[in-house]
């Protein structure tokens, strides 16, 4: 696998931009404003929003995937549509040529198709850069991720019986969902 400081800083879709996202201020701050008129839709299946309750806090999660960027261990992308950010998506767990995604959207920005056309962009891309395999890690009864995942072609592999929490249904299964590079 080739050092990710060859892996793409922007991603082009019919819609969207995917772009990495720099730890300054002025990203930390926009982020953290739309975080927070989004927090209890983002919260429901997202813990890890309730540590990041100010700009500082949200610079310094910038920082960790910007430090785990340059150690070839992650990538996280902005997502924006029409210059506007409106959520983001990163690849982490790097591992035999394989990789997990995770993401988020605002919620005016649900039900558009949007994560979907990141997801699939993504993918042709870490595909493309030598990755063979793609996992989502997805909460039971998170059905919009699970939709996602089948509409985007991933397949279930396994169920972690309460191996996840989330806000809105409390402990709960993982659905672990794959997707191989065809060739």
């Amino acid at each position: 696998m080739k050092p990710l400081i060859n892996f793409l800083r922007t991603i082009k879709t019919p819609r969207l931009v995917l772009k990495i996202v720099p730890p300054t201020q002025e990203n930390a701050e926009t982020f953290f404003s739309i975080i927070e008129q989004n927090r209890d839709y983002l919260e429901a299946w997202q813990g890890h929003f309730e540590y990041l309750r100010n700009p500082d806090e949200v610079r310094q999660k910038l920082e960790q995937r910007y430090t785990q960027m340059n150690n070839s261990e992650g990538m996280l992308f902005g997502i924006y549509k029409d210059n506007k950010p409106i959520g983001r998506i990163r690849f982490f767990d790097i591992h035999d040529n394989g990789c997990e995604i995770g993401y988020w959207l605002i919620q005016s920005a649900n039900g558009h198709g949007y994560m979907s056309e990141a997801l699939s962009a993504l993918e042709t891309e870490l595909f493309k850069f030598g990755f063979n395999k793609i996992t989502l890690d997805i909460d039971n009864g998170n059905i919009h991720s699970e939709n996602l995942a089948k509409r985007n072609g991933y397949t279930l592999d396994k169920r972690l019986p309460m191996a996840s929490w989330a806000k809105c249904v409390g402990k709960c299964d993982s659905l672990i969902y794959i997707k191989r590079e065809s060739r």
